[in-house]
């Protein structure tokens, strides 16, 4: 438990270190919260409910962003 614990902070870190933070905080509130939310979750399924864009659309925004993809 506490690897997996571990696993997902580090996970987090590389997502906020990767960001493009001035592009994120850039869009508007809907796409900019979804962003967010995936960074500090990595679930992508629920970021682009979030953004209100299908999966690939919103994979094309979080590589626009910086953000690595870690699992």
């Amino acid at each position: 438990m506490k690897k997996m614990i571990k696993a997902q902070e580090e996970a987090r870190q590389v997502r906020r270190s990767t960001a493009n933070w001035e592009f994120i905080k850039s869009l508007p509130p809907k796409l900019r919260i979804a962003l967010e939310y995936y960074i500090e979750t990595g679930d992508i399924y629920n970021g682009a409910k979030l953004a209100g864009m299908g999966v690939d659309e919103f994979n094309e925004l979080r590589i626009k962003a910086g953000i690595i993809a870690v699992d």
